[in-house]
């Protein structure tokens, strides 16, 4: 019996191993995939997030210990059975505990996460199996597992690419079939709210087609396309978001649009961009798609400040058409008043032959900064089809609040909840603080503000970060700071302004904590829930 023992711990340890190994690979696939497969972005998650071993390596160095111990003092093979069946044990509790880990995001099996998981599970087997050699060898197993995804992922690449283009080749044929009337729309933020506004704006003259949510890659449109369009749609709106200059110029290529939209430029992605101006070029792609194919462009007078978009105007006259506040707009913003929860909009047709025609409506959702979405969506409407100007004030009445954009959440008892979840940029920060701040006054509570800051802001991280908190401190009376480590100059800018915030580790806990201290007449505002990458570290 004794000569059986050993064996059979060391099965219980490869048992162990192999299954922390299973669990492991679908938390880092969790994270492989918020980074869009890519490796190099993955590899900065793994040393960011924390998503290398620790506890199950310390494990293993005191087993290593153990053994030396009981081997130099020759304490016998019950012993070294026990303290190896001991660490399989605990090895097995810790891939127990990270399997109920949660995910704000969490892993999508998709048949390309399949693929993947599968080829990975193999290398981590060969990983897992050094544990034979020695306990050394085990840890620098365990520490090669994020590479497992990312060879098999390199591996995967050519026929996932082959997959994919069969895809989108399926998806550009329905399209060129089907032919709508296409309408792209892109802007470092309120793209997303002005999609859906438009949609329903744009449905009084037909049956639109469009991507809910924030899908804005070929890929996401592509498999939208492919499920849910039909021979009914008349339109086909599709928002487009540009990771790198080109981007939308791809996507111009598949959807190959007649109008174009542009909400705005500024910081948000700064990090991924280098510089607004690289932003402003990426976004002027698709009006000069548009315009280059003899289709118009419907842009707020806020992107005239970038050269690209000057340029274009100048190259295209009659088809860059601006809309805003500013009396050189072509479709001015006349007038827009807050009537208790409604928005009044006034806008005027300027162009030449209008013959200054008006276009008045309402709005019902909260924020200043919608009261350009909803003009850049109502011009466009109009432009697209005139005959609907006298329906569009009939439905903007109506429109739904988007989700996580300023959404308010009230129940009986409860504090007031504003949704701004997805909101990640700077003029939508203050805005949203503003609203709350009000509501607040209205209430006669506090405005109490809960945010982990703002995301991809490269070089603007701290300037723009001090600016909102500086803003934030005469508006906000409680402020929650969330994973605090990442906005110092926040915090420290509330300090400064005579404003402490609360620090806490997650959402999670500020939820807990305002379970206790919200009151009714509170307004609680949620502003910009980062991704499970952005917002904990993770000890694995």
């Amino acid at each position: 019996m004794s000569e059986l023992m050993l064996p059979i711990a060391l099965f219980a340890m490869i048992f162990s191993l192999g299954a922390l190994a299973w669990v492991r690979l679908h938390t880092l696939l969790t994270y492989f995939q918020q980074e869009e497969y890519n490796g190099s972005r993955f590899l900065g998650a793994v040393r960011r997030v924390r998503l290398y071993d620790v506890r199950a390596s310390l494990v293993l160095l005191a087993l290593l210990i153990a053994t030396i111990v009981i081997t130099q003092a020759a304490l016998g093979r019950g012993l070294l059975f026990t303290a190896i069946v001991a660490a399989a044990a605990v090895i097995g509790w810790i891939a127990w505990k990270e399997s109920r880990y949660s995910y704000k995001k969490p892993l999508v099996l998709t048949e390309r996460v399949r693929r993947i998981r599968k080829l990975a599970a193999v290398f981590a087997g060969v990983l897992v199996l050094l544990a034979l050699i020695g306990i050394i060898w085990a840890i620098i197993g365990l520490q090669l597992l994020p590479f497992t995804l990312i060879l098999a992922n390199r591996i995967l690449t050519p026929a996932q690419e082959r997959i994919n283009e069969g895809y989108i080749d399926e998806a550009r044929t329905k399209l060129a079939r089907l032919n709508p009337k296409r309408i792209g729309i892109t802007g470092s933020f309120g793209k997303t709210t002005t999609k859906h506004i438009f949609a329903e704006v744009l449905a009084v003259s037909g049956p639109v087609f469009y991507s809910r949510g924030s899908i804005n890659t070929v890929l996401g449109l592509t498999r939208h396309i492919r499920e849910r369009l039909q021979w009914s749609h008349r339109y086909f709106i599709a928002e487009m978001g540009a990771y790198g200059i080109g981007s939308i110029h791809r996507l111009c290529n598949f959807v190959k649009p007649d109008f174009g939209i542009v909400t705005a430029i500024g910081d948000a992605h700064t990090e991924r961009f280098g510089s607004v101006d690289n932003i402003a070029k990426a976004k002027s792609e698709l009006v000069e798609d548009v315009c280059e194919n003899g289709g118009t462009a419907i842009v707020s007078t806020q992107v005239l400040d970038y050269e690209p978009f000057r340029v274009l105007r100048a190259d295209y006259p009659g088809k860059v058409i601006s809309v805003g506040p500013e009396e050189t707009a072509d479709i001015r913003i006349v007038s827009a008043a807050l009537v208790e929860a409604d928005w009044k909009i006034v806008l005027e047709d300027r162009r030449e032959g209008a013959d200054g025609a008006t276009l008045e409506y309402e709005l019902p959702l909260l924020g200043e900064h919608n009261v350009t979405n909803s003009a850049l969506a109502v011009a466009a409407a109009w432009i697209i089809d005139p005959t609907i100007a006298t329906r569009i004030p009939l439905v903007t009445p109506d429109v739904e609040q988007v989700p996580h954009r300023l959404q308010k959440r009230e129940s009986p008892g409860q504090s007031l909840v504003l949704d701004d979840a997805y909101n990640a940029n700077e003029a939508g920060f203050r805005n949203a603080v503003a609203v709350a701040s009000e509501l607040a006054k209205q209430r006669g509570g506090r405005s109490i503000l809960v945010t982990p800051g703002i995301a991809e802001l490269g070089i603007e991280h701290d300037r723009v970060h001090a600016s909102l908190g500086e803003y934030t401190a005469s508006l906000a009376d409680v402020v929650y700071a969330v994973n605090p480590s990442r906005i110092g100059t926040f915090t420290s800018s509330l300090s400064a302004n005579g404003k402490t915030a609360i620090e806490v580790a997650s959402f999670a806990d500020a939820r807990e904590a305002l379970k206790v201290e919200a009151k009714p007449e509170d307004v609680v505002l949620y502003e910009n829930d980062l991704p499970d990458l952005l917002e904990e570290r993770r000890l694995l």
